[in-house]
């Protein structure tokens, strides 16, 4: 991950021949850097699913999040002094509505599927080399406000997956070669793929676990 970490926080520090420098200092859009920091940000949160959050790829996530979509709303400004080069005007809600997702799926814990967007503005990396998004068996964690809670997925023949909360002491029970069975934990809810296990589940536990359940009571009841 080093590599992608590196891509993130050059774009952080603006380094020059980013994508960030090249938006703030050259007035350009480049496409090839998008991608490459949209992407490495991507396998970050791939590789750091189960987590706690790094305050420093927090930071420079949110930043460099904050900082483009500056950049896309002085475009539209009429105190704008220039035209960005190559400006996405026709794809700009595809390349924002990615961003959006990349960012809370950091914070949230879940790796968006390239396939929930359309085809008008393509990923080159997912249509040279799909990542492994859907694998059998996917591990899920909340870590945050004290909790540790564990859940395990199993993906069915029709591509849908049933995750289970994983209920044993040894939190490192379930890997890629245990069964059903084999996993002592209660049924929770059956998801269509991947990347919606991930929110889902967050959303369940701060449905169901202190301290994110005091915010639901409603007249002495939980809605």
């Amino acid at each position: 991950m080093k590599k992608e970490r590196d891509v993130l926080m050059n774009n952080f520090y603006c380094v020059e021949n980013t994508f960030l420098y090249k938006l703030s200092e050259a007035s350009t859009f480049d496409w090839p850097l998008f991608w490459d920091y949209y992407n490495s940000v991507r396998e970050i949160i791939k590789q750091t699913l189960d987590q706690p959050l790094d305050r420093d790829i927090a930071r420079a996530i949110s930043f460099t999040h904050a900082k483009i979509l500056e950049h896309f709303i002085w475009e539209y400004c009429d105190n704008s002094v220039g035209e960005t080069k190559h400006f996405p005007f026709h794809t700009l809600h595809d390349v924002i509505e990615r961003l959006g997702y990349m960012v809370d799926g950091y914070f949230q814990g879940y790796l968006i599927d390239e396939h929930h967007f359309g085809d008008e503005l393509q990923n080159p990396i997912i249509s040279e080399n799909e990542m492994d998004v859907h694998p059998s068996v996917i591990h899920l964690g909340f870590f945050k406000a004290g909790l540790d809670i564990h859940a395990v997925g199993f993906k069915s023949s029709d591509g849908t997956y049933q995750i289970y909360l994983n209920e044993e002491d040894d939190k490192f029970l379930a890997d890629s070669k245990v069964s059903r069975r084999e996993v002592a934990g209660t049924f929770l809810f059956s998801v269509s793929d991947c990347s919606t296990a991930y929110r889902v589940f967050h959303e369940w536990v701060m449905k169901h676990y202190s301290p994110y359940r005091s915010h639901q009571y409603v007249k002495g009841e939980i809605q």
